[in-house]
C-alpha cells in the first residue's frame, strides 16, 4: 500500500503574530494529518517569535533576512521535506478539508500544481478573491471565472495563457518546482504567484486550479499595504507587471511591439488612475506627482530588469541538494485531538468551554439574514449562530445574496448565495414560490460544497422560505426544520387561495415529512403544524425549544419609573404593517386610548407590508396614509417610522413605556423578547405561541385578537397604574434571565444536534 502524500505547509509572515496565531490554531483542525509546518519569518518587529515559541518543536521556524516575499517562499521551498509544498498567508484561514482537497488532487500524477478558492470574509470587504483564475504571459488577469472551461482562451494580446493559483492558497509537487528554480526572486510582494504558474506551464508542466478547497482570507495591513485604504506602495504592482511582461512575453514569444504597448498600456491606465484619485479629492496634487514619479521610476526599473538575461531563481546546487533530501517530515500534531472549541478567524479567539464531543459544524438555513433584513427568522437565527459559535461550535449561515459572498459575522461565516435561475422554469407563474425554490436550490448546491470543504455535520432549515427543500430532496445530511408561522397559516389569515399559496402549502407538508427532526419555539406551534399538514403524532419526531435573546447589560436596562412625573406615556409598536400583526386592530384602539388619555403617543416601528398582504389592492393606501387620513386630528400624537435599524430599535424599547403587539397568529414573537429585556410591560394577543411567552398578568396582558376594545381598555389600564408598569416589567425581566437567553438556546439545539446526528448514523436509531 503507497504511503499517504507528505504535505509541507510554508508559511511567510512578518509583522502578524496577531493573525498567525490564528492560523496555527486554526490548522489544529485539518482532517489532513501528514503535514509539516514551516513559519518562514522576515525582519519582524512584533512578537511573531513568541507565537512560533508557543507551538515548540511543532512548527519549524526559519529566518529570511529580507522582507522579500519569493524570498521567503525559497527559503521554505528549500528546507521542505514533503512530496507536496503548500504555501497559505498568515492572514487566512483554510477550510477544515483544505489539505485533505489537494491531497486528492495530486492523486493524479500528472498534476504538478493546484490551488483553490480564496474568499475574503472581512465584513468590510466580503468578497470572492479568487477562483478558478488564469494568466497571460503579458500579465493579464482573469481571477474569478465560473467554471474551468469558461473563457478558456480570454480575451487579450498575450499569446500564451496559463491557469494560476492565488499565493494565499497554491500547493506544488516540491521536485516540480525545485526542477524550475523555484520562486523569482525579483518579486518582492506580487506576482510571485502567477509568474511560477506561467513558468511552469511553460516548461511543459500541469496547472489545474479547482474549484473546492477554499481557504477564507482575512486581509491584514503589511509593509506594503494599510488595508482597506489607498495608502500601499502600488509602484511595486507596476515594477512586477513590467518584469512580468517582459520575461514571460518573451519567452512565450510576442512580438516586442506588443510587449512595448503592454507595458505603455499599463503605465498610462496607472497614471489615469492617479488623476482620478486626485480629482475625487481622495489624494492631494502633490501624492499624485509623487505617486506618479514612483510609478514611472518603477516602470524603468521593471523593464530594464525584465530585459536583462537570467533571473534570480535558486541556485541549481542548492535546488539539487534540496531534492536529495530525504528526511521525513515532522507532523503538526494536534495534542488536543481536534476536540478544541471554533476559532474566530477575525480576533482569533476560542470559546473559553470544555467540549468533550468536539465541536459540531453546522449549517443554518436563513434566506433572509441580517443587517439586511430583521425578521423573526433572521433574527432567531443569527441569535443561535451567536449562541452555537459561544459554546464552541462551527457554524455556517446560507443566505440569499445579489452576488457570490462570504463574510465572518455573528460568530458564523455567513454564505451569501444567489438565485440558482432557470432550473424551475415550469413555476415562473409562481410569483412568490419560483424565487424560492431557486434560492432552495442555490442554498443546497453550497450546503454540497460545505460538505466537501468544511466538512458540516448538519443541516438546520426554517420551515418558513423553504429553504432547504430541496437538500430534504437529495437526503445529504440530517436536516432538522424549525416551524414557525407557516405560509398556509398566513394565506388563511389573510384569506388568500391563489395556486401560488396552494402549492406553497403543499411544499411545505413535503419538506415536513422529509426531515429527520422537527423543532417548535412553542407546543402551541407544534401542535398547529400537525394539524394542519395532518403529520403523525410522532413522526418525524419534534422537540419544544423556546427562541432566545441575548440580555442587554442591565446598564442599558430602563424599567419604568413611577416618580418621574406626569411626562406623557409612549407606547411602542414594532412588527410589520400588515393583517397578521394586528396593526389594524391598534388603529381602531389608538382614537379610544387617546380620548381617554390625550397625552400618550404611540411610535410605530416597522416596514409597510400593505402590497403584500392585499391591502393596498383592498384600499388603494399603505397603512399609515390609511390611518392619517382617517384621523388627521391625531397625527401629531402617532409617529410611523418605517424600518430601524437595530442601534434605533434598541433605543425605542428602551424609551418607551409600554410595548404593544396586538398580532393574529405568531409562532412565538421574539419582539415580546426584546421588549423585556428592556423590562418593558408587553401586551399581546392570546394566540399561537404567545401565550407561552407572555405570563398574562405577571409580565404583561394578553387580549383577544381582533378584540380592538379589549386592547384599548388594556392600554389604559397599564399606563394608568405606574407600579403595574414597572412590576411587570421587571418581572419579564427576570423570565427573560431564566428561561429565554441565547445560550440557553443554543445549549438546546447543540444537545439535539448531536442526538439527531447520532440517529441518522451507521447503526443509529433512526
Amino acid at each position: 500500500m503507497s504511503q499517504p502524500l507528505a504535505f509541507s505547509l510554508v508559511v511567510n509572515t512578518i509583522d502578524r503574530a496577531a493573525s498567525l496565531r490564528t492560523l496555527l490554531d486554526a490548522l489544529e483542525e485539518q482532517t489532513y494529518p501528514h503535514f509539516e509546518v514551516i513559519a518562514v519569518v522576515g525582519p519582524t518587529h512584533d512578537d511573531t517569535l513568541a507565537v512560533l515559541a508557543r507551538f515548540g518543536d511543532r512548527v519549524r521556524t526559519l529566518r529570511c533576512a529580507a522582507a522579500n516575499l519569493s524570498q521567503s517562499r525559497n527559503v521554505g521551498l528549500l528546507a521542505a521535506r514533503g512530496d507536496v509544498v503548500a504555501f497559505i498567508d498568515d492572514d487566512a484561514v483554510p477550510s477544515r478539508r483544505w489539505l485533505e482537497q489537494l491531497a486528492a488532487q495530486f492523486a493524479d500524477p500528472a498534476l504538478d500544481a493546484t490551488g483553490g478558492s480564496v474568499r475574503s470574509i472581512h465584513p468590510e470587504m466580503p468578497l470572492v478573491q479568487f477562483h478558478l483564475g488564469k494568466i497571460s504571459s503579458l500579465a493579464e488577469q482573469d481571477d474569478v471565472r465560473r467554471a474551468p472551461l469558461d473563457g478558456l482562451i480570454p480575451a487579450g494580446e498575450g499569446r500564451v495563457w496559463s491557469p494560476r493559483m492565488m499565493g494565499t492558497n497554491m500547493a506544488f509537487r516540491r521536485a516540480r518546482l525545485l526542477a524550475i528554480g523555484g520562486f523569482d526572486e525579483s518579486y518582492p510582494w506580487v506576482y510571485d504567484d502567477t509568474d511560477v504558474a506561467l513558468r511552469l506551464t511553460l516548461a511543459g508542466g500541469r496547472v489545474r486550479p479547482v474549484e473546492d478547497a477554499v481557504v477564507y482570507h482575512v486581509p491584514a495591513s503589511s509593509r506594503n499595504r494599510e488595508v482597506f485604504t489607498l495608502r500601499g506602495r502600488w509602484w511595486l504592482q507596476t515594477r512586477a507587471v513590467i518584469y512580468f511582461s517582459c520575461k514571460n512575453g518573451r519567452a512565450a514569444g510576442d512580438a516586442p511591439r506588443t510587449i512595448l504597448l503592454r507595458c505603455l498600456h499599463f503605465i498610462h491606465g496607472r497614471w489615469l488612475w492617479t488623476g482620478q484619485l486626485k480629482r475625487a479629492r481622495k489624494i492631494s496634487a502633490a501624492d499624485m506627482w509623487r505617486m506618479r514619479l514612483l510609478e514611472t521610476a518603477n516602470f524603468l526599473f521593471g523593464a530594464v530588469r525584465g530585459l536583462l538575461p537570467g533571473r534570480r531563481l535558486l541556485r541549481e546546487n542548492a535546488a539539487r541538494d534540496a531534492l536529495e533530501s530525504r528526511a521525513p517530515i515532522r507532523p503538526f500534531a494536534t495534542p488536543g485531538g481536534g476536540l478544541e472549541p471554533a476559532v474566530d478567524p477575525l480576533g482569533g479567539e476560542r470559546a473559553r468551554v470544555a467540549l468533550p464531543e468536539g465541536p459540531l459544524r453546522i449549517c443554518l438555513l436563513s434566506c433572509d439574514y441580517p443587517p439586511d433584513h430583521g425578521g423573526g427568522v433572521a433574527r432567531h437565527t443569527q441569535l443561535m449562530a451567536r449562541g452555537l459559535f459561544a459554546l464552541g461550535h462551527v457554524v455556517h449561515v446560507i443566505a440569499y445574496g445579489n452576488r457570490a459572498q462570504t463574510a465572518f459575522a455573528d460568530g458564523a461565516y455567513v454564505h451569501r448565495v444567489p438565485l440558482a435561475r432557470n432550473r424551475y422554469e415550469s413555476f415562473r407563474g409562481h410569483p412568490t414560490l419560483y424565487p424560492w425554490l431557486c434560492h432552495s436550490h442555490a442554498a443546497y448546491e453550497r450546503i454540497r460544497e460545505l460538505m466537501r470543504n468544511d466538512g458540516i455535520q448538519i443541516v438546520d432549515t426554517p420551515l418558513w422560505h423553504l429553504d432547504g427543500l430541496v437538500t430534504s430532496t437529495n437526503h445529504l445530511l440530517p436536516l432538522v426544520v424549525r416551524l414557525q408561522t407557516a405560509y398556509s397559516q398566513i394565506a388563511a389569515i389573510q384569506k388568500g387561495r391563489d395556486r401560488d399559496r396552494r402549492v406553497i402549502g403543499e411544499l411545505e407538508a413535503e419538506l415536513l415529512r422529509r426531515a429527520d427532526h422537527l423543532v417548535a419555539n412553542t407546543q402551541a406551534t407544534l401542535d398547529g403544524a400537525r394539524a394542519l399538514y395532518r403529520l403523525p403524532a410522532d413522526k418525524p419526531p419534534a422537540s419544544i425549544i423556546a427562541h432566545g435573546i441575548e440580555a442587554v447589560d442591565e446598564a442599558e436596562v430602563r424599567p419604568f419609573d413611577p416618580q418621574r412625573g406626569e411626562r406623557a406615556r409612549t407606547v411602542l409598536y414594532v412588527g410589520r404593517l400588515e393583517q397578521r400583526k394586528g396593526i389594524r386592530d391598534l388603529f381602531a384602539a389608538i382614537p379610544e386610548v387617546l380620548r381617554r388619555m390625550p397625552e400618550v403617543r404611540f411610535v410605530i416601528a416597522g416596514a409597510d407590508n400593505s402590497e403584500n398582504d392585499g391591502f393596498a389592492r383592498q384600499t388603494g393606501q399603505r397603512y399609515d396614509e390609511f390611518f392619517e387620513e382617517r384621523h388627521p386630528e391625531l397625527a401629531h400624537a402617532v409617529s410611523f417610522l418605517g424600518h430601524v435599524s437595530d442601534a434605533r430599535l434598541a433605543l425605542l424599547y428602551q424609551s418607551c413605556d409600554l410595548f404593544v403587539a396586538p398580532s393574529l397568529h405568531e409562532s412565538f414573537g421574539l419582539i415580546y423578547l426584546e421588549a423585556m429585556n428592556f423590562a418593558k410591560a408587553v401586551i399581546g394577543c392570546r394566540a399561537g405561541g404567545i401565550p407561552e411567552v407572555v405570563a398574562h398578568g405577571d409580565t404583561g396582558l394578553l387580549v383577544d385578537p381582533e378584540a380592538p376594545a379589549q386592547l384599548a381598555e388594556a392600554i389604559v389600564s397599564l399606563l394608568g397604574s405606574p407600579a403595574r408598569l414597572r412590576e411587570m416589567g421587571l418581572a419579564g425581566r427576570r423570565r427573560l434571565l431564566e428561561r429565554f437567553t441565547h445560550l440557553e438556546m443554543a445549549r438546546a439545539f447543540a444537545a439535539l444536534y448531536r442526538s439527531v446526528i447520532a440517529a441518522q448514523a451507521p447503526g443509529g436509531a433512526a
